[in-house]
C-alpha cells in the first residue's frame, strides 16, 4: 500500500520490531485457534468466561495482525500522537476536546445507564486488560478498513464516509449475531439498545472519524476506542477466565432484558 497523510506505507517482512511482533501474533493466533478447537465443548448455548476470553482474544490477535497488514499497525507505533503544529491550532483543540467529550459522555455516562450486571462480581484488573486489549483491537480495525478505502484514491471525506458505513452495518450485526452471544456476557437492557446506539456508537463513530479524517492522528484515534470500550466493559463486570459460567446465552439473551426488570439485575 502507498504511503499517505493518514499512514505509512506497507513494506512487510522489512525486518523491523513491527514484523517480528507480527509474526508473534500469528503464531500465538494459530495456536490458541488450535487449543480453541480442541477444548470447545459441542454445547455452546451456556455462557463460558474462559472460552469467552479464548474467543475474544482470536478477535484482538486477527485485529492486530490485519492492522499490520494495512500498515495501521506500523503508524501508531512510530508517529508521534500529536504534533507541534496542532498543539498551536485552535480547531484542533476543540476537535479533539470535542472527541473526548463525545467519548466520555456517551461510555462513561450514557452506556452505563443501559447496562446491567446480573450481579456479577467485578474484578478490576482482568477486567480493565480485557478491556484495553478489546479498545486497541477496534480502533486499529476501524482504521484499517479507512486504510483500505484509501486504496481506491477517493477523496478524504468519501474515505471516512465509507469507514463509517462499512463498520456501521458490521458492527450491528456481530454483536448481535456473535460477540454479545459467545463473549461479552448478558448486559443489555432492550429498550435501551436504540439509545446506546443513537446516543454513544453513532456520536463517537462519527465524531472520531471526522477527527481522524481531517487530522490524521492514528494514535489518539485508537486510544479514544480504547477509552470507549475499556469503559464498557468494565461497565458490564466483563467476568474473568477464571469465573464460573453458566446461564443460557442466545440472541434472546443478547437483546437484554426488558427495562421493567433493569433494577433486579444491576
Amino acid at each position: 500500500m502507498k504511503p499517505s497523510d493518514h499512514f505509512d506505507a506497507v513494506t512487510l517482512f522489512s525486518g523491523t520490531w513491527q514484523d517480528s511482533f507480527a509474526i508473534g501474533l500469528f503464531a500465538l493466533f494459530v495456536g490458541l485457534s488450535i487449543t480453541f478447537l480442541r477444548v470447545r465443548p459441542r454445547d455452546v448455548s451456556t455462557y463460558n468466561p474462559k472460552l469467552a476470553w479464548m474467543r475474544g482474544s482470536l478477535y484482538f490477535l486477527a485485529c492486530f495482525i490485519i492492522a499490520w497488514m494495512t500498515g495501521v499497525f506500523q503508524t501508531i507505533t512510530t508517529r508521534p500522537l500529536m504534533t507541534a503544529e496542532q498543539l498551536s491550532d485552535p480547531l484542533w483543540i476543540g476537535m479533539t476536546v470535542l472527541a473526548l467529550a463525545t467519548v466520555c459522555f456517551g461510555y462513561l455516562y450514557w452506556w452505563p445507564k443501559g447496562t446491567v450486571t446480573h450481579g456479577r462480581k467485578l474484578y478490576p484488573l482482568p477486567t480493565l486488560v480485557f478491556g484495553l486489549l478489546w479498545g486497541l483491537s477496534e480502533g486499529q480495525l476501524i482504521l484499517s478498513v479507512y486504510a483500505i478505502a484509501e486504496t481506491f484514491e477517493w477523496p478524504r471525506w468519501v474515505n471516512g464516509l465509507a469507514t463509517y458505513l462499512v463498520i456501521g452495518a458490521v458492527n450491528g450485526a456481530y454483536h448481535a449475531l456473535w460477540w454479545d452471544i459467545h463473549v461479552a456476557p448478558p448486559h443489555n437492557i432492550r429498550e435501551w439498545n436504540s439509545k446506546k446506539v443513537l446516543f454513544a456508537h453513532t456520536p463517537n463513530l462519527l465524531v472520531t472519524l471526522t477527527y481522524f479524517t481531517l487530522f490524521g492522528n492514528a494514535g489518539l484515534f485508537v486510544l479514544l476506542q480504547t477509552l470507549s470500550l475499556a469503559a464498557s466493559t468494565w461497565a458490564m463486570r466483563f467476568p474473568p477466565f477464571f469465573a464460573d459460567g453458566g446461564g443460557s446465552v442466545d440472541r434472546d439473551t443478547a437483546a437484554g432484558i426488558p427495562m421493567a426488570e433493569a433494577d433486579r439485575y444491576r
